[in-house]
């Protein structure tokens, strides 16, 4: 396939990347929920809206309505300028499950993060 998608240089490699990601998850309903939920909580305890939120992570309004709203997953470059306009891990992102009362920064050591909480 890869031979393919050299030869073919009109198609994006990445989006293949991402096909793969949402492909590779167990269950890709459950990452779509805790995606939309983090995201959402992120943005809104940094006071960005999604407009604001957009504009930083050089996508548009409409991507980000769609992933708060648990439609879509992002492709991966989308999810890393997301992570990154917020200031987490891409993990962090995705994780489900676990919220965390602040969302840990890139830059801190791993002993400066905050404690994580299990969602009741």
């Amino acid at each position: 396939m890869n031979q393919l998608l050299e030869r073919d240089t009109s198609f994006p490699t990445w989006l293949t990347l991402s096909w793969a990601w949402e492909q590779s998850l167990d269950d890709p309903t459950a990452v779509k929920s805790a995606l939309a939920r983090n995201l959402r909580t992120y943005r809104e305890d940094r006071g960005l809206s999604q407009k604001r939120l957009a504009k930083r992570a050089g996508t548009t309004l409409a991507v980000i309505r769609s992933i708060e709203s648990g439609r879509d997953l992002p492709d991966i470059a989308t999810l890393l300028r997301l992570a990154e306009a917020l200031g987490v891990c891409c993990a962090t992102l995705v994780e489900c499950g676990v919220r965390m009362t602040t969302a840990p920064s890139m830059s801190k050591p791993a002993s400066t993060r905050p404690a994580r909480h299990a969602l009741a």
